[in-house]
């Protein structure tokens, strides 16, 4: 029978690598494979992690590195100038551990993510936005009360509302106010990880100020957490039990220890916020803000309502912003998200 609350620890297997596999769902007992692992972008290009799993895992892996393999196409030019080669390259580890692949595997990736060029870059952007919400919210000097103006009123608006995303915002909001409080058995402050998240990371991702670039970077990390969720909703089959795999300390140490999911009967996943994660008081006073930040989901009837909800909530995000944001936002949104908006995805 499965426990309806599993706490994070029995849920991770931290490899000596700083890799960690995470079994999403609060509701689901780890099990005996198969184990479908879904890398994000670094777990892909650095697979040497692979030799370290358990050895009850041997034979019972599929590695789905789907989410990664979007990552490397819509940021790295070089990839999309020679995708099969590039993709062979990236799997060879995996393929010499003895994880099994389609035949042209990377022929047939290669012509999925070719011809889904525009819709592609649409559904990685689609969280942007809330990217730009949070940094508002981790970044807003000690006067300026308009991000938590932004992020209190956004049900009161007909923007599309993606209730994980205002749950991250929401725990953001608050840690930028408790900056010294810790997440239960850690060292270190959890507003370091979420102003790490959001920071400029020059060194890794050549991010320099807030633009196109890291704009799409930061979708990406969201997406990644919230790659799973999206699947569900879209009647994925799993080809075994579900575990994502990253070694991205904000979303192993904060986000996904945070808002695990919750799966339903239908096959439908949720997200939830784990109380044990904080010391009662301040977990108390999170829940009750997120319980008065989230609002009602109604589904748009067409893409082109879709698509006027997103401008609302782009409207909406840059209330009183910088020119220099403005311009970005709106930059990346006429180059990313409106070109592929009225395309469906093609296999």
């Amino acid at each position: 029978m499965d426990n309806i609350n599993i706490p994070f620890s029995d849920r991770c297997i931290e490899l000596q690598s700083g890799v960690t596999l995470i079994w999403p769902f609060i509701n689901k007992t780890k099990g005996h494979g198969p184990y479908e692992l879904h890398l994000d972008n670094n777990a892909l290009i650095r697979g040497s992690w692979i030799k370290e799993l358990p050895e009850t895992f041997k034979g019972k892996v599929v590695i789905s590195p789907f989410h990664a393999l979007c990552e490397q196409w819509v940021s790295n030019p070089s990839f999309r100038e020679n995708t099969v080669s590039r993709i062979n390259a990236l799997i060879t580890p995996f393929v010499q551990a003895g994880i099994v692949f389609d035949n042209d595997y990377a022929e047939k990736l290669s012509l999925i993510l070719a011809n889904n060029d525009e819709a592609l870059r649409t559904q990685w952007m689609l969280t942007y936005l809330y990217a730009v919400l949070l940094y508002r919210l981790v970044f807003a000097s000690r006067d300026d009360e308009t991000p938590k103006q932004l992020l209190s009123t956004l049900k009161d608006n007909n923007v599309p509302m993606f209730n994980g995303c205002i749950m991250l915002c929401t725990l953001a909001d608050y840690l930028t106010e408790n900056k010294n409080i810790k997440l239960e058995g850690d060292n270190a402050t959890a507003f370091s990880y979420i102003s790490s998240f959001v920071a400029l990371h020059t060194s890794n991702k050549n991010e320099s100020l807030i633009d196109e670039n890291y704009l799409r970077n930061r979708a990406g990390d969201l997406s990644m957490w919230l790659s799973l969720p999206m699947l569900m909703h879209n009647n994925y089959q799993a080809a075994g039990e579900n575990v994502v795999v990253t070694q991205d300390k904000a979303l192993k140490k904060l986000i996904l220890r945070c808002f695990p999911g919750v799966l339903h009967s239908t096959g439908q996943m949720a997200l939830s916020f784990d109380e044990r994660c904080f010391e009662s008081k301040h977990a108390q006073e999170i829940r009750r803000r997120i319980e008065l930040n989230k609002g009602h989901v109604n589904p748009a009837p067409d893409r082109e309502k879709k698509l006027e909800k997103m401008n609302s909530l782009k409207l909406h995000v840059l209330r009183d912003a910088s020119p220099a944001l403005t311009s970005a936002v709106e930059q990346t949104w006429n180059d990313w998200l409106v070109p592929g908006f009225f395309k469906n995805f093609s296999v």
